[in-house]
């Protein structure tokens, strides 16, 4: 849904060929499709995992490839979308420079990113508990948490100017969710930094730590368990002519 007023913006109804790199399990293929309903949709993620998963969803264009090298040649697409993806490349600029290359002339990149991401709430307790048990650092590699390179509109435009591209327009929109209890603990066990430190603990120290959050978190208000964030939505254009 955050990336619905993108897609609005995009002319989509003209594409031919549209791809969504870091396409994943395929979450946005289906509005892609209903956006552009004579496009050619491709979806392309460096996890064959995942995109197993979108091809039992019944999504067929897809392909295992980096965000930094696409395997598709130069020219050929209408609109590239990279959703919430951008900032998990080591080099974003290189991701942007793809997207640019694979564009045809009068093209037209969307992108989805965070602003100011305060995070999900109780990360602090979970820091301090894993730190009390001893937990390892999160093991997740840095290079892959770009955000703070693009978290401001001023920010994202250097980008995509850097990468070649003109017509720039960036907005923001600001999203909440009210998180309960047990669904807050739930999505921070199944990823993210508490679910990668507790992973460096032993089973018995881990149930531990995890009990000490939960009391924790369980004395917090119900505006304590409410998520906003700002998102950075950006549409831009690639030039008819030679960078």
């Amino acid at each position: 849904p955050m990336a619905l007023p993108l897609l609005q913006a995009l002319p989509l109804r003209m594409a031919g060929r549209i791809l969504d790199v870091g396409a994943g399990t395929g979450a946005l293929l289906t509005d892609l499709k209903s956006a552009a309903p004579g496009a050619i949709v491709i979806g392309v993620d460096r996890s064959e995992g995942m995109l197993r998963l979108a091809k039992e969803y019944g999504h067929e264009l897809l392909a295992v490839t980096d965000a930094q090298r696409l395997s598709i040649r130069s020219g050929t697409i209408d609109a590239v979308v990279l959703i919430f993806v951008l900032f998990h490349l080591p080099e974003p600029s290189l991701g942007l420079e793809e997207a640019y290359r694979v564009l045809r002339g009068d093209g037209m990149v969307g992108i989805a990113t965070w602003g100011h991401d305060p995070g999900s709430p109780g990360l602090s307790i979970w820091r301090d508990e894993l730190d009390r048990e001893g937990a390892g650092p999160d093991p997740r590699d840095p290079g892959v948490m770009q955000q703070a390179s693009m978290d401001t509109p001023e920010k994202l435009e250097r980008l995509l100017g850097a990468a070649g591209f003109a017509s720039t327009n960036v907005w923001s929109t600001n999203v909440a969710h009210q998180w309960t209890l047990d669904g807050l603990l739930a999505m921070q066990l199944g990823c993210g930094m508490p679910a990668r430190r507790l992973a460096t603990l032993p089973t018995d120290k881990g149930a531990e730590c995890q009990a000490r959050v939960r009391t924790r978190l369980e004395r917090l208000k119900a505006s304590e368990l409410e998520y906003r964030a700002e998102v950075l939505l950006a549409v831009a254009s690639r030039p008819n002519r030679p960078r």
